[in-house]
């Protein structure tokens, strides 16, 4: 009874940005910054690793997604500490 098992043992990310990034970002527009925002807590909710990996995709902590309309964002997924480290973001529009 109460809460199903895998929800219990169910553990969320958090995403953080690296120094790099957090200058990389500072320098964009807010609309830019609002879209990694809630790209990376999408990301976090699912499980990181796995989130748009293509099916023939090798498994790897280092991923690079685009977001927004035009936007690449670096991460590095650390299991151990459930941590997302954003290591470059890029914007081309």
């Amino acid at each position: 009874r109460g809460v199903p098992r895998a929800a219990r043992c169910l553990s969320l990310f958090r995403w953080e940005l690296e120094d790099l990034a957090r200058e990389q970002l500072a320098g964009m527009p807010p609309p830019v910054q609002l879209a990694l925002s809630d790209f990376m807590d999408a990301v976090v909710i699912v499980d990181p690793a796995e989130y748009q990996r293509r099916p023939d995709e090798p498994e790897r902590p280092l991923r690079t997604l685009p977001f927004g309309q035009a936007g690449l964002v670096t991460f590095l997924v650390y299991e151990p500490d459930d941590l997302v480290l954003i290591t470059r973001v890029i914007w081309t529009g």
